[in-house]
C-alpha cells in the first residue's frame, strides 16, 4: 500500500500511525520521515488537525479550503482508548435534543481541550470507580465510521452518564429534552454499570429519571426495586454542588429543586377549550 492509499484509507492518523506505514514500506530513517510528512502538508494532501494528529484530504477536496474533517473521527482516534462520550454519545446515537459544536470523549490520556475548525474538543477522565475495577470499556460499543473503527459508550451507560455529570450532557432541561427520543433501554444492562460507579447518588438520580419516564420507557416496578435496595441511606440533592432546594422525594432520598419536577422548560399549554 503507498502512501496516497495509506491517506485514502486513512481519513485520520496519527504520526506514530503514519510512521509505522513508512517504517512498513522500508522508510526506516527519522528524518526521511519528517520530509515525507512536511512534504504532503506542504502539497495540502493532508492537514495538521493538532500536534501529532492528522487528516487526510479527498483528491476532489485538495486545494479547498472548505474540507470539513469529521469531528467524530477526530475525537475517536485521537487516543488508542478514547471514546465518545456523554453528550457527544448522545449526538452520535442520533437522539440529542440540541446541536452543539463540542465534542467530549474520555480517554486516560491527558489531552488538553482544542478547537479545530470551530469545534471544541474536550477530554475528560474515565469515571474513578471504573478505573480502579478496570471496568473503562463497560458498555462501550465500536462503530465503523469511514473504514476506521471508533468507540463510543452505549445507549444505556450514556444516559447513566449524563445523569451522573450533567455538566458534561448538556443540563438537566437537555437530557430530559434527550430522552423523549429514547424508545427502548436494556434495564439489566443499565442497572449494572449504574452499579459499577459505586456512587449511591447516581443510583438515586437514575431511579427518580426512570420513574419520570415509566410510561414512556415502560419501566417496570423490578427495576425500580432493585435501585432501591442501594438508594442513598440518608438524604442526597441531585445537584450536590449547588445543594439548591426542592422537594424531598422520598422514595430516593433525593432533593430535587422544583424546576426539574415541573420540567419548567416545556411551554404551558394555552389551547383554549
Amino acid at each position: 500500500m503507498g502512501i496516497h492509499e495509506f491517506f485514502e484509507q486513512n481519513p485520520i492518523f496519527t504520526r506514530e500511525e503514519f510512521k509505522q506505514h513508512l517504517v512498513f514500506q522500508g522508510t526506516k530513517n527519522l528524518n526521511t520521515q519528517k520530509e515525507i510528512l512536511a512534504y504532503h502538508l506542504k502539497k495540502q494532501h493532508i492537514i495538521r488537525v493538532r500536534r501529532g494528529l492528522f487528516a487526510s484530504i479527498p483528491l476532489s477536496f485538495q486545494g479547498n479550503e472548505s474540507y470539513s474533517v469529521d469531528p467524530y473521527l477526530i475525537a475517536g482516534r485521537i487516543s488508542s482508548d478514547s471514546v465518545l462520550a456523554y453528550h457527544t454519545a448522545f449526538d452520535f446515537h442520533g437522539i440529542s435534543y440540541s446541536l452543539y459544536h463540542q465534542l467530549t470523549f474520555m480517554s486516560q490520556q491527558k489531552i488538553r481541550p482544542f478547537t479545530f475548525q470551530q469545534t471544541k474538543f474536550i477530554c475528560l477522565p474515565f469515571p474513578k470507580a471504573l478505573i480502579e475495577n478496570k471496568k473503562n470499556n463497560m458498555e462501550i460499543i465500536s462503530v465503523n465510521r469511514q473504514g476506521l473503527n471508533i468507540k463510543v459508550t452505549s445507549l444505556e451507560r450514556t444516559l447513566v452518564d449524563a445523569l451522573d455529570r450533567p455538566e458534561y450532557s448538556g443540563g438537566w432541561e437537555e437530557i430530559w429534552q434527550t430522552a423523549k427520543h429514547i424508545s427502548i433501554l436494556n434495564f439489566d444492562k443499565i442497572i449494572e454499570y449504574a452499579l459499577s460507579l459505586d456512587n449511591a447518588t447516581t443510583i438515586a438520580k437514575l431511579g427518580f429519571f426512570l420513574e419520570q419516564h415509566k410510561a414512556q420507557l415502560n419501566v417496570d416496578e423490578k427495576t425500580l426495586a432493585r435501585l432501591q435496595e442501594k438508594k442513598p441511606n440518608s438524604i442526597h440533592y441531585i445537584e450536590r454542588s449547588k445543594r439548591a432546594s426542592g422537594k424531598l422525594i422520598q422514595q430516593w432520598n433525593l432533593v430535587v429543586p422544583n424546576y426539574i419536577i415541573e420540567r419548567a422548560w416545556e411551554e404551558p399549554n394555552n389551547d383554549f377549550v
